[in-house]
């Protein structure tokens, strides 16, 4: 399981915090606003009761909360839908529908009317350490607020927890988010309803995983991610992949010097114009195979100032870039790449042009680059089953 104490159930409270009384509410909301979860402690159940800071009385003591907010859309009456991922339910501590407390929290509720329909979800604070997939596939989905609270928490997992959510449209991030995450991988995967996403708040210092974030986000024009930090990062496969309307993406505040893998990480975004990825330190980066694969509008590709002589695949690099006329790029190592097929099928354009190499005294052959690699391929596998032929007559004489 991904949570601690996963045996551990918890049981809706009573009293809902809002459920204030008129009149006490000036004279006792003041016991629990400093220092609530030490106050509360020693609080009556009454007093805790009223306490509206995102606590709830249990076993004499008051736990902290966390509470997100969304938007729900029905389309029928009596529609029954999903509201989050069942794995979730023990950790929920109270689910407000439409202002209305729901007295046994579950992962689906029966929507009487259709239309939009406001939910707030309260998790017990200190249990919630994973939010994976938690409203994975529920298209019902279409709004959703992380209130400033979200940085308390100690998250370390938000894979896919909106991935496949294809009537999502807006998701806010009121406050940095915690520190502790460390997989952001196919978050957004599949989110095709998004226009623009601001992740100015996201914080990604300790973040090991990127992959496939954005992945199928066919809708999305517009990504603010100027705060990121991925100084550790060292997975950005498909970060990007088949995301069809992004036409151009700033990169210039990525620092990628951990990053082994881009696989894939612009594939399928055939809207893509414009890319500058320079700033990239791509020393410890092995495989970009089928890196811009499906990238029919990009005309030119500026890799010369990237460290490449670490790379062992570069299969499908360009395949269908249709549009292409002109590669710059650093010096490649024949000796260290592995696999070297199909790199520029579809690149009808440069078929007979050049690849500019900052490192070399004339342009590559775009062909050369295959040829050579394919056979500093060759010649590897030849020497490989040599040494195996070798072995086994050394076995044979023993």
């Amino acid at each position: 399981m991904i949570f601690t104490n996963k045996n551990k159930g918890f049981q809706p409270i009573d009293l809902h915090p809002n459920e204030n009384n008129q009149n006490n509410n000036a004279q006792q909301s003041n016991l629990c606003e400093i220092g609530a979860n030490e106050k509360c402690a020693s609080c009556k159940e009454k007093e805790c009761a009223i306490c509206n800071l995102g606590y709830k009385l249990e076993k004499g003591k008051c736990i902290p909360n966390y509470t997100l907010k969304a938007v729900y859309q029905t389309y029928n009456k009596n529609e029954i839908i999903p509201l989050i991922n069942e794995i979730y339910v023990p950790y929920i501590t109270e689910i407000i529908i439409d202002n209305q407390k729901i007295e046994k929290p579950s992962c689906r509720h029966v929507f009487q009317e259709e239309g939009e329909h406001t939910i707030e979800i309260a998790f017990n604070k200190e249990e919630l350490i994973s939010m994976k997939m938690m409203f994975n596939s529920i298209n019902n989905l279409i709004s959703i607020i992380f209130t400033p609270q979200f940085s308390e928490l100690n998250i370390i997992n938000m894979k896919g927890i909106f991935s496949n959510c294809q009537n999502l449209k807006n998701v806010e991030f009121q406050a940095p988010m915690p520190s502790t995450i460390k997989d952001f991988s196919f978050m957004f995967d599949g989110c095709k309803s998004i226009t623009e996403l601001n992740l100015n708040n996201f914080n990604t210092k300790n973040a090991l995983d990127l992959s496939y974030m954005f992945s199928k986000c066919t809708s999305l024009k517009s990504i603010q991610f100027n705060s990121f930090n991925i100084n550790n990062i060292t997975d950005m496969s498909g970060l990007f992949y088949e995301c069809t309307s992004l036409t151009s993406i700033n990169f210039s505040k990525f620092n990628t010097q951990k990053v082994q893998s881009m696989i894939y990480m612009f594939a399928g975004c055939t809207s893509l114009q414009n890319i500058n990825i320079n700033s990239f330190e791509t020393s410890n980066v092995k495989d970009i195979s089928y890196m811009f694969k499906g990238c029919s509008k990009l005309t030119n590709i500026d890799l010369s100032k990237m460290n490449i002589q670490n790379l062992t695949n570069i299969n499908g690099l360009f395949m269908g870039c249709s549009s292409l006329t002109s590669i710059s790029m650093g010096k490649l190592v024949p000796q260290n790449i592995k696999y070297a097929d199909k790199i520029f099928e579809g690149c009808n354009k440069i078929s007979n042009s050049t690849m500019n190499s900052k490192n070399d005294s004339e342009p590559i052959k775009t062909n050369k680059i295959e040829k050579n690699t394919k056979h500093v391929i060759k010649k590897r596998r030849r020497r490989a089953a040599k040494a195996e032929k070798g072995v086994e007559k050394d076995l044979y004489k023993k």
